[in-house]
């Protein structure tokens, strides 16, 4: 085979393997609410731009399971490798380490999972892969040069409506002008510049979402991510860089930063011929405002292990164009080592969503996020065949939405106090709901039913319900009936 073939069936195979998994464990946490809004697609939410929403909107028209809820995160993976492939060999003239950044990809954590669960990150990674590709392309073609520039620009705009990370895409592209002496006259015309408008027409929803609820989703972000701990800087940032390294794989995350500094050297070395320090430079660009950022928060907060994704983006381009290299130095034990350590965290991922049957450290454990979900509902509609309930209220709005989406019919969800006005904006609020009955679902030590005496006329508990998986208990749970709704579920 080819080059091009291998990288179709090493593609191929990941994806088949994604395929078998996607559908065979229930939904996470947040999957549930985004869900939701797929069933409410809107301009923008409270808590992201509305690109998984669409996304899901999608998939989930040829089915309603798992599956077809994730489908949009199997295929994103997919054409997410294929793009890191064509930006890798753009970069270096080598197919052979294109493919090598394909396989270092698949083989982290976070890429994996980022293959299996639906997030807003579904449709950011491959649109933002998208975005430099065309921006690479855009800065070395002089022919119909505002098209391609434009249409970078859009792509960055649909980035940026997956998740407003996306918005460290400007500082690196401004980087890799000015730092590129043969681009640095971009700098000087109106392309660039046009293709930021066409990103900000492209993302104006947003805009225009925010402008008409009081700018609530870009506050939300702004606290969520720059709110300072009370707990030590450096306690935050040893989390951070062991998060990391964990979602990159462990041995992986070091050959990462090994090629981030090979960046710095061959970057800016003097002895390297201009032209050949561009590659590094443009990876360069676009891996320090992020990674920078993140990593100086992470000193002052918490920051979570996806969010500095669109940074090491270009670092994976970077280690496949090193993989031949580190194959073939003194590097070799540790690198090959490094490979088959994540390649047994890759099978060890697959197994324990499905069935965690792989002893490991019950801290390390997902079944909380990922298992008992259809239990509950099943009590819930067990319940319904005696109680007439129109919605369900969640102790937590990542609980309520499951519900929403394991009961049938559906049921309308919400949560206790006023974040029904922004979690639930898009849908009717609660008080358009007076007189009618619901369900309360909460576990037990987060069980908020005496607050609810005062907004129904009635409030009996129907059952406790105990999730438990392979003899573990995980999780005890309290349903509610509540009868005959008064309003002011927000005021609580």
């Amino acid at each position: 085979m080819n080059i091009r073939h291998k990288v179709f069936w090493t593609i191929a195979s990941f994806t088949a393997l994604r395929l078998a998994t996607a559908g065979s464990f229930e939904l996470a946490l947040d999957e549930g609410y985004y869900w939701v809004w797929s069933r409410h697609l809107s301009l923008s939410y409270y808590d992201h731009p509305p690109m998984v929403a669409l996304t899901i909107w999608l998939t989930t028209l040829f089915g309603e399971s798992e599956l077809f809820v994730r489908l949009g995160s199997v295929l994103g993976a997919a054409v997410s490798s294929w793009i890191l492939f064509r930006l890798t060999v753009r970069l270096s003239g080598d197919e052979k380490a294109g493919l090598a950044a394909v396989w270092i990809a698949n083989l982290t954590l976070i890429f994996c999972a980022g293959g299996l669960i639906v997030s807003p990150d579904t449709p950011l990674v491959p649109l933002y892969l998208l975005a430099l590709l065309l921006f690479l392309d855009a800065t070395e073609r002089e022919d119909r040069a505002l098209l391609r520039w434009c249409a970078a620009g859009a792509a960055v705009g649909l980035a940026m409506l997956s998740k407003y990370t996306a918005v460290f895409f400007f500082p690196g592209a401004f980087l890799y002008l000015f730092l590129t002496p043969r681009r640095r006259y971009w700098l000087l015309r109106p392309h660039p510049y046009l293709a930021a408008l066409a990103a900000f027409i492209v993302f104006s929803p947003v805009i225009i979402w925010n402008a008409q609820h009081d700018w609530v989703s870009f506050a939300f972000q702004g606290r969520h991510g720059l709110a300072a701990s009370d707990e030590s800087g450096l306690k935050h940032f040893l989390d951070f860089i062991g998060m990391q390294a964990a979602a990159y794989s462990i041995g992986l995350f070091f050959f990462l930063a090994a090629g981030a500094l090979r960046l710095v050297k061959d970057g800016f070395a003097t002895h390297v011929h201009p032209e050949d320090k561009e590659p590094h430079l443009f990876l360069f660009a676009f891996a320090l405002p992020t990674l920078g950022f993140f990593t100086l928060n992470a000193f002052r907060a918490t920051v979570e292990g996806n969010w500095p994704i669109l940074g090491f983006l270009p670092l994976l381009a970077q280690a496949g164009m090193m993989a031949g290299k580190w194959d073939a130095s003194r590097a070799r034990p540790l690198w090959r080592g490094a490979i088959a350590l994540a390649a047994l965290l890759v099978i060890f991922l697959h197994v324990q969503v499905v069935d965690p049957v792989i002893p490991h450290p019950k801290r390390f454990e997902i079944s909380r996020r990922i298992y008992g979900w259809t239990q509950l509902a099943a009590a819930i509609d067990e319940e319904r065949k005696t109680f007439d309930a129109a919605f369900v209220i969640g102790d937590r709005f990542q609980t309520a939405t499951l519900m929403a989406f394991y009961t049938r019919p559906h049921l309308m969800p919400y949560m206790v106090g006023p974040g029904n006005a922004t979690r639930f904006i898009y849908q009717p609020q609660p008080d358009t709901q007076t007189g009618k009955n619901a369900f309360y679902l909460a576990e037990l030590s987060r069980d908020e039913s005496a607050r609810l005496a005062g907004v129904f006329e009635k409030v009996e508990k129907a059952r406790e319900i105990e999730i438990v998986r392979r003899g573990e208990l995980i999780r005890r749970f309290a349903l509610y009936r509540c009868y005959n709704y008064r309003n002011g579920l927000n005021g609580l």
